[in-house]
Order: structure tokens, then sequence, then C-alpha cells
């Protein structure tokens, strides 16, 4: 069982390899690369020779002696016809903006493929049926075989017009197992974000989803939050309860990694210091670990 954390959490210290390093020297086994980074991504989204690029990153952890466990494709995914497309997306229709997703999500699963990553976690669309999702993620499913990386659903979270937090794909546990009910396990998995399942208003619990995926979940976003905003903050800082967590884990056999997406956490601190909070979140995810073995 690696522990491991997204290359987003540590962005401001330099380039991926730079951050790689930072974790293997803090006591990372493994990292989570974020595709959805543009300042990490753009070499293998905006190049042909991405699959070269992929291996000397490979080989540049593979000197360091760490591995890549897993990654995370960019969203959003997808974007339904009747759903309005944000300003930040970069697109005017929906047809351009989808077209050109489904291109980087492929290429995500490719370049995840030679990083050594066993899941890439690719979102469903927020807004989508089950139904909808499943159309989706099987034009994926070819890609995931060929190159051998399981695709892992996350569960979402939306919010109402006066900022209340309310249901989305995947967001309730019965929702998220029947996504899954959709789609063949030996290709698509559930990778449960804990903070997203404890925000308020989506009535489940992250120890609720553990017991509703059971043997469908291969992989985990671990991070804490105040029960309402996703702050991606570091576990036991403000108000998840992850002892019960880590014992529902170990009740259903969870069998893993522990992977930290702590994205906001390092973000105030100063770089001279990112050492230090490297190997506290180490510390920490290391803790967890011990939990589960």
């Amino acid at each position: 069982m690696f522990i491991s954390i997204d290359t987003w959490c540590l962005k401001n210290y330099g380039s991926v390899e730079k951050v790689i390093a930072l974790l293997k020297e803090s006591g990372f086994d493994a990292y989570d690369y974020t595709f959805g980074e543009p300042g990490f991504a753009d070499e293998f989204f905006l190049f042909d020779d991405y699959l070269e690029r992929a291996k000397k990153l490979r080989a540049f952890a593979d000197g360091l002696g760490i591995a890549c466990n897993q990654t995370h494709a960019p969203f959003p995914t997808w974007l339904p016809s009747y759903k309005k497309i944000p300003s930040w997306v970069g697109a005017t229709d929906h047809e351009s903006y989808n077209a050109k997703m489904f291109k980087d999500i492929v290429r995500s699963l490719e370049v995840s493929a030679i990083l050594g990553a066993k899941v890439c976690v690719v979102h469903p669309a927020n807004d989508a049926s089950a139904e909808e999702n499943a159309e989706f993620y099987k034009r994926l499913e070819p890609v995931a075989r060929r190159v051998g990386v399981k695709i892992g659903l996350e569960n979402m979270w939306n919010r109402t017009p006066d900022g209340k937090n309310c249901a989305a794909a995947c967001s309730h546990h019965e929702d998220f197992a029947k996504h899954l009910s959709l789609l063949p396990a030996d290709v698509f998995v559930a990778c449960l974000d804990i903070g997203h399942a404890e925000m308020s208003g989506l009535d489940t619990s992250a120890v609720e989803m553990i017991y509703a995926l059971k043997d469908r979940l291969a992989a985990l976003h671990i991070h804490d939050n105040d029960k309402v905003n996703d702050s991606h903050r570091l576990p036991y800082t403000m108000a998840i309860d992850f002892e019960q967590i880590l014992t529902a884990l170990k009740e259903v056999n969870y069998r893993g990694d522990v992977t930290f997406e702590t994205s906001y956490f390092a973000l105030p601190f100063p770089l001279e210091t990112y050492p230090a909070v490297a190997s506290l979140l180490a510390s920490v995810a290391k803790y967890m670990r011990s939990r589960l073995n």
C-alpha cells in the first residue's frame, strides 16, 4: 500500500520534477499526477511527442525510486447540451469543448500507462444521469483496455444559486453504485473523494460510501474540510472524523493506496518551508496507512 499525494498540492515549488523529487525526499512512495494543472500538463496536450515526454518523466521518477500510482484527468470531463458552458473553459460551443476534452482524456490515459499509474480518475459530468455518463465512459473503455489503466469515477457535488451544496453525479452512495453497475468492473472502479462525501447537503457520508462501494473501491482522494466547503486541507485539521473512516476502510479490506488530495494546504506557506510541509503530509499519510495494515 503506497502513500501518495497530488502533484498540484505542491505546484508552487517549481517544475513537476522538483515536486516529485521533494515528495521522494519527504517519504512518499508515489505521486498522483494532476493533468488538470496547466503548468504540469501542457507538454502532454500541446505537443505531438507527448508519449516520449511521458517516458522521460517516467525515467526521471524511476531514477529517484518513486512511483506514479494514480493520475487525474482534466475536467469538466464533458458538458451535456443543456448545461451552460462556464466562461473559464475556453470554448463557445459544446461540440468543440467535448471533442477537445475527449482527446485530452485519451492522452491522459496513454500517459498514465507510461508513468505506471494503476488508475486514472475521470470525473463524471456533474449534471448528467448515470446512463448518460455510462455512454460517455464506454467510449473510453477501448482506450483503457488497450493501455491497461483502470478508470476511476469520483463522487461529485453541486451548488444551488444561493450557495448551498446539492446533488451531483455519484454524490450519493446509491447513485455512485448505480453509475458503477452500468460499467464493467474490470475497467471502471471507484475513487472515493473523502472530502466531497462529507460535505453537507449531499445526504451521505464517507463511511456510507465505503460500505456501499466495497470491492469496487480502488482509490481515494483524502483531504479535510469544514463539512461545507471543498477545502482540500490536511486530514485532522478541520471537521472530518477520519478515525471512523479508517475503521470502515479496514472493515471492507480496502487494498488501494493512501492518496492525499490536499490541494490547497501548502499554498499559504512560504516556499522555504515546503520540505517541512511535505514531511508533515507524509507523516500523516504514514499514520493512516498504519491503521489500514
